[in-house]
């Protein structure tokens, strides 16, 4: 198989670029600085070392290495690398490919390398974040709006990370619903992280796009996280949390997103959860816009779809049109497990430890209620209601 890179040209210098973001010392705004005043990165590249000292006032020992970039040992390594790796293609901010979003920011990456189906990230991007540890209430708002996402603009493309918990979900999501998913990785391609989402990430490169700043062979320190926040928020027009706690990269996403002039929404949770108090700081503070809803955030975004369907959401649609039923007409186990379905707990081990009711007996009831339409199972032991509690003020 031969490897999609972008080969060096005079219309496109992702190479010059690579060399460079791989000196040390100089970072993006300082190579664009240079840049302009000597007129493309081809010039930049040419330039001697004493004119560099003499006219732009570099150390003498950076504008060797700036002199030498193309020729040094890590360089050579890593074009080799890349041009040994299927699928790889190589972005610079000068780049025909590079994500227009990701220009308006001011540190976009020297180098984007991206793999995988998606050839571009000009459709509308919205990035889900939120905690590794994340409980049912989490994941079940991740996959509503996703989904409803989904039938508002079926060309849309979720961003996240990758990692555990809502960076997860969010991915699966998308896929399931048939949306496009890109991951941003805190480490090269080459590293997978966390292992175990290995298998979807070779999902996300049938649909979607694994990309890094990153040489292929860097491992995902715990120093580069934040440095990936920053490109999950703007590659996108907005950003939405889901559930967050206090202390919390998706606020550190936040953050970025707000400096970037993105939009920020967050989904709220109990006030007594502390799984939530990240997403409700944010609103708290007005850094987030509430949200219950997809078509909250797309009004906010204005933007809408005219390949988008009639909206239907059904089960999904956070108890808006669902029937209505009165707990006291059930019997008291099938009453408590409803109860704990509408306090957001979904998962079979949390139902059994909230409910008290014997396993065996728990399974029964659960598929007497999904017979009868008042609850859904929708996979992994996890489930959720389709009926809403008429319950007493």
């Amino acid at each position: 198989m031969t490897a999609n890179v972008l080969q060096p040209t005079d219309s496109d210098p992702a190479w010059s670029w690579l060399a460079l973001s791989l000196v040390s010392g100089i970072g993006y705004k300082k190579i664009r600085g240079l840049i302009e005043q000597l007129g493309s990165v081809e010039e930049l590249l040419k330039t001697s070392p004493e004119i560099l000292v003499e006219q732009f006032q570099l150390s003498a020992k950076l504008a060797n290495h700036i002199a030498g970039a193309t020729q040094s040992h890590s360089f050579l390594i890593e074009k080799r690398i890349i041009g040994e790796t299927p699928g790889i293609r190589l972005f610079c901010p000068d780049s025909s490919g590079y994500p227009l979003r990701l220009q308006q920011i001011s540190t976009p990456p020297s180098v984007l390398y991206w793999q995988g189906e998606l050839e571009d990230a000009e459709n509308p991007c919205l990035a889900f974040v939120g905690s590794r540890g994340c409980t049912a209430y989490g994941k079940q708002q991740t996959r509503r709006l996703v989904k409803e996402l989904a039938q508002y603009i079926p060309e849309m493309i979720i961003v996240s990370g990758l990692a555990k918990g809502i960076d997860t979900v969010a991915h699966e999501a998308a896929l399931d619903c048939g949306l496009k998913t890109i991951a941003v990785l805190a480490g090269g391609l080459q590293h997978i992280y966390p292992p175990e989402n290995k298998k979807l990430a070779a999902e996300i490169l049938k649909n979607g796009a694994l990309v890094s700043e990153f040489p292929l062979g860097v491992k995902p320190l715990a120093r580069n996280f934040p440095i990936r926040n920053r490109v999950i928020s703007g590659l996108s027009m907005g950003i939405v949390v889901t559930e967050a706690r206090q202390k919390s990269g998706a606020k550190i996403t936040a953050a970025f997103a707000l400096e970037q002039n993105r939009e920020v929404f967050a989904v709220p949770g109990r006030v007594d959860s502390s799984a939530s108090a990240g997403t409700n700081s944010l609103i708290a503070r007005q850094h987030a816009k509430l949200v219950s809803c997809a078509k909250d955030i797309l009004e906010e975004l204005s933007i809408f779809s005219g390949s988008a369907t009639q909206l239907n959401f059904g089960s999904d649609d956070a108890g808006h049109g669902l029937k209505k039923i009165n707990p006291d007409d059930l019997d008291e186990m099938q009453s408590r497990i409803l109860f704990a379905l509408n306090d957001g707990i979904e998962e079979i081990d949390a139902i059994h430890a909230n409910t008290k009711i014997d396993m065996n007996i728990l399974l029964a009831t659960l598929l007497e209620l999904e017979l009868t339409g008042k609850v859904e199972s929708i996979g992994g032991q996890i489930y959720r209601l389709r009926v809403e509690l008429d319950q007493p003020n």
